[in-house]
């Protein structure tokens, strides 16, 4: 029966991509966030999937199913030529079950994405083959190799090779995304703009430069404006997220673009790190081109810490400082922490939160620290027996899914939740945010974070973790039952706020590892309800 299929001429083949549900799905995305959302299902379109379908050559069809957005879960059938699969860690079990059930069904598997860049020969054993990196680098030598094989009658399984790895190849240009496969309607942020890939540094909790080394490319800036302008045209987009690991890894190329960006009248967010304060033509640039809102990766405001995750190129002592340079061009500020360091104690994590506090930033998130393979504290953490589980779907940002060394995993979760319980606080928001002039859209976010914290403690009936709780071990805060390791109190509070540093830390879809979800909200705030919502719009709410 295989054999007839393969054997069919000239008849246009068919491939699928498919972004497998997460667990983090099933919280980031109730009904009642839909509402809020304005019937949104889900926060970025799969801008990598969207590349691999554009890097397809013409004569094949195309089909992207983004099973975050479905009702029901996808249903494998025998009914394309092959299926492409993007995984990030969270996503692998799903991901490997589907992939099974495919092949199973006599349908070519092959795989891509950070995860199984990371753990090839793990993918494999679900897989036929594996893209490691780009996918304009790799697929269309897979896809040569697919179509070389039906030529002669062959099976393409037992064609192709096992890893077709970017590094083997020449380099390809970063790709304009496909559009008109996905529904605009089911993502509130329909229109990623992607505008670099990779990353100069070397954070060692990141999995960028675990894959793609230090190699930092750029993409054409006319193919950037044009995508923008095609936006505007068809969906009237005002508003756009740039999905990069670090727009200012070069400023001359960055301010070239921002030049280029100005005459369109756009508003427009954006990741980087915090040495784009040494550089006031671009700040000026970025914010006459529309920069609205930036996400820092600070990690933490002590610098052993910051020596730790190999983050050299920063200093502690000056982060104040760069902070009020860039808001002083009028550009909001999200910060991105990250808890768990062996540097890190409990009060460490305190002092982290009133740093953000008095550095007045609009939102900020708290990630644990989470050792994502490929990472040099996953081969840490690995070597020195300090892993407690290899349950992909806990490494997700807010489990601790690692021995730490100054804290007990339960303390480091208590520590989480305290931390943007307080941040999050209503008195919090009045010394960060004033009440004039009026944010009216960061109030909204900050006060929705802070209402569904409330709401998910008091439905647990459970007091909302405070930083007092470690000098009153007596506290009813610390009473809730031991979990599992890698599973934590809180857990369901936070993981959406740690799904989206996780992306920060770990890259996204097939080939295309700058990640979407990296970008708009680099840890969501959490709860299966109205904290969501406000990390939906949250971008939106910074830059106001």
């Amino acid at each position: 029966m295989e054999c007839k299929v393969y054997a069919e001429a000239r008849r246009r083949l068919k491939v699928r991509f498919i972004n497998p549900n997460s667990p983090l799905s099933n919280i980031t995305m109730p009904q009642v966030i839909r509402k809020m959302t304005f019937t949104r299902k889900g926060l970025f379109a799969p801008v990598g999937l969207e590349i691999c379908a554009a890097v397809i050559p013409r004569h094949w069809d195309v089909e992207i199913v983004d099973e975050c957005v479905l009702d029901l879960p996808h249903r494998p059938r025998a009914d394309v030529d092959l299926v492409g699969i993007s995984v990030m860690t969270t996503q692998a079990p799903r991901a490997y079950e589907l992939a099974d059930e495919y092949r199973r069904l006599g349908v070519p598997v092959i795989m891509g994405g950070i995860h199984p860049s990371a753990l090839p020969q793990e993918a494999l054993e679900h897989c036929d083959a594996v893209c490691l990196g780009d996918a304009e680098s790799t697929l269309p030598h897979l896809i040569r190799d697919f179509e070389n094989a039906l030529s002669r009658g062959m099976d393409p399984r037992q064609s192709l090779r096992r890893i077709y790895d970017w590094t083997a190849f020449e380099t390809a240009p970063i790709a304009t995304p496909r559009k008109g496969l996905l529904n605009p309607a089911d993502y509130l942020v329909a229109n990623p703009i992607q505008t670099t890939r990779g990353c100069p540094h070397q954070c060692r909790f990141c999995t960028t430069p675990a894959v793609f080394g230090r190699k930092y490319r750029q993409r054409a800036i006319g193919d950037i404006v044009e995508e923008i302008r095609a936006a505007r045209e068809r969906h009237r987009a005002w508003c756009y997220i740039f999905s990069d690991d670090n727009f200012g890894g070069n400023h001359a190329w960055a301010l070239e673009l921002c030049e280029a960006l100005r005459p369109l009248g756009i508003s427009w967010a954006t990741q980087c790190d915090v040495l784009v304060a040494r550089n006031d033509r671009l700040l000026r640039a970025m914010r006459e081109s529309g920069c609205v809102g930036l996400i820092l990766g600070l990690e933490s405001p002590r610098q052993a810490t910051l020596a730790e995750a190999g983050k050299k190129f920063a200093r502690a002592d000056s982060y104040e400082a760069c902070i009020r340079k860039i808001q002083s061009f009028n550009i909001s500020l999200w910060g991105a922490f990250i808890f768990g360091f062996d540097t890190d104690d409990w009060r460490d994590c305190q002092r982290a939160c009133h740093f953000a506090q008095r550095a007045r930033l609009a939102m900020a998130c708290f990630p644990i620290l989470t050792p994502y393979p490929g990472t040099d504290f996953y081969r840490q953490f690995e070597r020195e027996g300090r892993l407690r589980t290899r349950d992909w779907t806990r490494y997700n940002g807010a489990s601790v899914v690692f021995e730490p060394m100054r804290m007990t995993a339960r303390q480091l979760r208590h520590a989480q939740v305290a931390a943007f319980a307080e941040f999050y606080s209503p008195r919090s928001a009045l010394r960060r945010l004033g009440v004039y002039p009026l944010k009216a859209r960061a109030w909204v976010a900050n006060l929705a974070s802070w209402r569904g914290l409330l709401y998910y403690y008091s439905k647990k009936g459970r007091q909302v973790p405070a930083f007092r709780d470690f000098l009153d071990p007596d506290s009813r805060a610390w009473n809730y039952p031991d979990e599992p390791p890698g599973f934590g109190a809180g857990a369901g509070a936070v993981r959406a706020m740690s799904e989206l540093i996780g992306s920060r830390a770990e890259g996204d879809d097939v080939g295309a590892v700058a990640s979407e979800e990296a970008v708009a909200a680099k840890l969501a705030s959490a709860t299966d309800s109205l904290v969501q919502a406000a990390v939906e719009i949250s971008w939106a709410a910074a830059a106001r």
